[in-house]
Formats: C-alpha cells, sequence, structure tokens
C-alpha cells in the first residue's frame, strides 16, 4: 500500500491508479513478505482456507495465492507490472511511466514509501535497497526472491 501511495503521482508521464497500483503491487508483495515465516503461513493459510487453493506446502500454497492474483489481474485487463501500465491503467505493451525517469526517482520513491505509515504495519520491514528492488521487481514483472 505504501508504494501505491508513493508512485501514484511520481511520475510525469500519467498518473497510476491507485487500486490498479495496489493490484498490481500485491503479488509482489506477498512474495516479499513471505520471506517472514509468520506471513508465509498465514498467506498459506488464506491460499487453503479460504481459496481453496492446491498445495502441499506453504511455499506451494503461497505460490498458488501468488498466481491467483496474477489471473484475476488478467482476467480484468490490469497490468502485471508498471512497465506495462497504459493510460487509464489498462495493460499496453509500452508503459506510459517511462523507465529512466522511474530509474532516476526510485531511490526517493523508496524512502518515502519505507516512511509511509501503511510500511509500519508490514510483516517484513525491508531496507532501502530492498524497497528499491521490490520497485524493480514491480516495474519489470520479476519475482521477487530476496
Amino acid at each position: 500500500h505504501s508504494m501505491a501511495h508513493k508512485t501514484g503521482a511520481a511520475f510525469t508521464g500519467d498518473h497510476i491508479i491507485h487500486g490498479c497500483a495496489n493490484a498490481m503491487y500485491l503479488g509482489k508483495v506477498i512474495q516479499f513478505n513471505s520471506k517472514d515465516a509468520r506471513a508465509k503461513s498465514r498467506y498459506a493459510y488464506i491460499a487453503k482456507e479460504v481459496f481453496h487453493l492446491a498445495g502441499e506446502t506453504e511455499d506451494e500454497l503461497v505460490a498458488a495465492l501468488v498466481q491467483m492474483i496474477r489471473d484475476l489481474n488478467d482476467k480484468i485487463d490490469i497490468p502485471q507490472g508498471i512497465k506495462n501500465y497504459g493510460k487509464g491503467g489498462v495493460k499496453a505493451d509500452e508503459s506510459v511511466i517511462d523507465y529512466a525517469e522511474f530509474e532516476e526517482k526510485k531511490s526517493r520513491i523508496a524512502v518515502d514509501a519505507i516512511g509511509d505509515a501503511c510500511t509500519g504495519s508490514n510483516p517484513r520491514q525491508p531496507t532501502p535497497e530492498e524497497m528499491e528492488k521490490l520497485l524493480e521487481c514491480v516495474y519489470n514483472d520479476v519475482d521477487v526472491d530476496f
């Protein structure tokens, strides 16, 4: 939620719609947070007991939850990453958010996101470097493995 607050109006190309940002970022944030054992267990519970997803292990259940979110985003035409964020928040081959501008502002956005009130309730507290890496993942739609 913090990243959505701080990326929403950060770029000259277009405004990233807040709900769309949260939808794009959610799977990556779950991957990041699931490195925390307690958070992973909770995500696995949600996957199994709420959504009745298949999986034998917590890792499999978390992966299934992330995939379910990706599938839902595809069904409602929400991009998987900022690199495919088109005008009005729909999927596009080319983003209205310029990568060079993203790179230029990434460090400041990371620091601001860490300072956002929502970050305090996150199960895993990111360092500025981790937040920058997480922002890279949400821009480029790359799995979070750190």
